[in-house]
């Protein structure tokens, strides 16, 4: 975990409630992530340590199901600084946390909770831990 990204989201996770209400796809909710941790993370931080939510790829070689790679690069002008996240998919929603949330009663708190394990997963890329 990176605790000044974790800081950010519980400082944000209010404002990240209305910007994941109609998501569909992993890709909303972890640009939803970057942008909360972005816009919260202070102005005493470095742009170039901050992520950039208009800069989240996705890698998926999955068909059905499989395992979605983000990268999220820095903020500013050819960054050095890289982040990552691996999401599980399946195919449907006894299978795949999203499928689920989107099908179930609570729909808002199961999206919160996917949010929350991204912004824990998240990881430096180059980095040991």
């Amino acid at each position: 975990m990176i605790k000044t990204f974790v800081d950010a989201w519980m400082a944000g996770k209010d404002d990240a409630r209305e910007m994941l209400k109609g998501v569909t796809n992993y890709r909303s909710i972890v640009t939803a992530v970057v942008r909360t941790i972005a816009d919260n993370m202070g102005e005493d931080i470095c742009y170039s340590d901050k992520p950039d939510p208009d800069r989240v790829h996705q890698i998926d070689d999955g068909c059905y199901q499989g395992m979605l790679v983000f990268l999220i690069a820095a903020q500013g002008y050819q960054p050095d600084t890289y982040w990552y996240v691996k999401v599980s998919y399946g195919s449907c929603s006894g299978c795949d946390a999203l499928e689920s949330a989107l099908a179930g009663d609570q729909t808002m708190d199961d999206i919160m909770t996917l949010a929350l394990h991204i912004v824990q997963r998240l990881r430096e890329l180059g980095s040991e831990s």
